[in-house]
């Protein structure tokens, strides 16, 4: 029987192989397109990654500043009482061990001061203070009809208007009537979508935004990316009127090591003299006692304008004593506060507003009876040297307030120009003067023990006492509150660079972030050579 023998198709001969190379061609697409999206993803991965380490380089800078601002003594010693411009101290930051693969460093910018022509109008290496800045909820508790508001913030340069002034007034305070120019809730009714005049304090300074006449450019300028520089797509480096109001400014009435301070309008005037003694010395204190006992006044006792003060004071030095003009029949003559004994069984009636009350002022205190003269006190804060010497001692340990804290007043040693001549009272003269003398944010050297105080103001920028009496419940040398940019990248500055806004309030050694805000996604910022 013949066997069948079956022979292949000429017509089928490779198409197996050919499906073999078709299935190998797929799976090879196939494991390209894997592999290319795995790449993908551990690309995405690894800068998410490296991104995540260069933001914990920048927030480790937010620690670091409140670790060094949070004591005086570091401000002192570790930044030579400058943290504005260090970069000795804020500058290119190692994070952790240099021989160890690639390290993270940090830097902190902040805006160049116009009128600091050392700085070479680049960055500063170093954090700003926000107490250099107008507070508006501050101004409002010191003034709730909004009037000292709303003057001080008309006097600052475009783009504030007097409009603009008008309506953050009608935002913060606490009635419901528009003033000229400004807008309540009948005005943001009519808003898409609508909402309420708040009246009230600010949250954030990115609240303004909600008020009428404010843009993002108002507010913060043309520098719409916060980096402090002039990119190519901005029209100029104008930071708004960001550059001069804060939300964030704190003063605690506490000394600068975070001790209590004297209440010198306290009714027992001696524990007030046992308590000023140690601080002022001697003479002082006794002058704070008949200061409160008697109140300033003329050679006859009664009170009397400044002016008149002088005048008897000098009219008193060239008489002898026992030889000067009468009151009630009793003469007057020079009293030496050295070999006075203080009577402290009677009350202190006169209160004290301001130290600058004791400046270019006398006291008059009756004799004990019809034979005994009347003896006239000069202030020892009447001479310029004792001036320098003692004001700032007592800024240092005297307050006018039991509330454990106060409203945030103007720092006239960080403040700006356009700050200083918004401040009520002063003079474009008293401006410039004051901006003269003014510690510089890019010297390297401490500033001098004199602008420990605002008694610099009398010493040495030469500003009225009396200005400065009316002026002493918006001024201060003290700082509390700091803001700061800082860049986190890598040791080889290859890859990605973080930045972060952070404003800390170093609370005397119990630092606290009060604000924080990532500014990477703004696009990426050169980090300072």
């Amino acid at each position: 029987m013949a066997r069948l023998r079956c022979e292949p198709s000429a017509s089928r001969r490779g198409v197996v192989l050919l499906g073999v190379l078709v299935v190998i061609v797929i799976l090879a697409v196939l494991a390209y397109q894997y592999s290319d999206r795995m790449t993908a993803e551990y690309t995405a991965a690894w800068n998410a990654h490296r991104y995540a380490q260069a933001r914990t380089f920048a927030d480790a800078g937010v620690h670091y500043a409140a670790a060094l601002l949070s004591s005086q003594e570091n401000i002192a010693n570790v930044l030579n009482g400058n943290p504005y411009d260090n970069p000795t101290r804020f500058k290119n930051i190692l994070i952790g061990d240099d021989t160890k693969g690639n390290p993270g460093r940090f830097t902190f910018i902040a805006p160049p001061d116009p009128d600091d022509t050392a700085s070479g109008g680049s960055y500063r290496s170093g954090v700003s203070d926000e107490t250099g800045k107008i507070n508006i909820n501050s101004i409002m508790k010191i003034d709730d009809s909004g009037q000292m508001l709303y003057d001080m913030l008309s006097k600052l340069p475009l783009p504030m208007t007097p409009e603009i002034a008008a309506s953050i007034v009608d935002w913060v305070d606490s009635d419901s009537t528009p003033r000229e120019g400004g807008a309540e809730d009948e005005f943001y009714s009519g808003m898409t979508p609508s909402y309420r005049c708040k009246n009230g304090p600010l949250d954030s300074l990115d609240e303004l935004l909600l008020v009428k006449g404010i843009t993002r450019e108002v507010l913060y300028g043309w520098d719409q990316n916060h980096n402090f520089l002039l990119d190519p797509d901005e029209l100029d480096g104008d930071r708004g009127l960001s550059a001069y109001l804060t939300v964030y400014s704190r003063e605690a009435n506490r000394d600068s090591q975070g001790g209590p301070l004297i209440y010198v309008n306290d009714g027992d005037v001696q524990g007030t003299y046992e308590k000023l003694l140690p601080a002022v010395g001697d003479d002082l204190a006794k002058f704070f006692v008949l200061y409160r006992q008697y109140g300033s006044s003329t050679s006859s006792g009664s009170q009397q304008s400044l002016g008149s003060s002088i005048a008897s004071l000098l009219g008193m030095q060239s008489q002898q004593k026992g030889k000067g003009g009468s009151s009630g029949g009793s003469q007057t003559v020079a009293g030496n506060l050295a070999a006075f004994d203080p009577d402290f069984t009677k009350k202190g009636k006169q209160k004290l507003k301001t130290l600058f009350d004791l400046v270019n002022t006398q006291v008059s205190v009756p004799g004990k009876d019809q034979k005994s003269p009347t003896m006239l006190f000069a202030s020892p804060l009447n001479s310029p040297d004792q001036q320098k010497e003692l004001m700032a001692k007592l800024f240092q340990a005297v307050t006018f307030s039991k509330d454990a804290e106060i409203p945030a007043r103007i720092n006239v040693n960080t403040a700006p120009r356009e700050v200083l001549a918004a401040l009520p009272y002063l003079t474009d003269v008293d401006v410039v003067g004051i901006k003269n003398l003014q510690p510089k944010p890019s010297s390297n050297e401490a500033p001098a023990d004199v602008f420990q105080s605002p008694a610099w103001l009398l010493t040495e920028a030469n500003v009225q006492a009396s200005t400065l009496k009316n002026l002493d419940k918006l001024i201060t040398t003290k700082s509390q509150v700091y803001s700061m940019q800082i860049l986190g990248y890598f040791d080889d500055r290859k890859g990605p660079t973080a930045r972060v806004e952070a404003v800390i309030d170093t609370n005397f050694g119990r630092p606290r972030i009060v604000y924080w805000r990532d500014w990477s996604e703004l696009g990426r910022t050169p980090v300072p050579e």
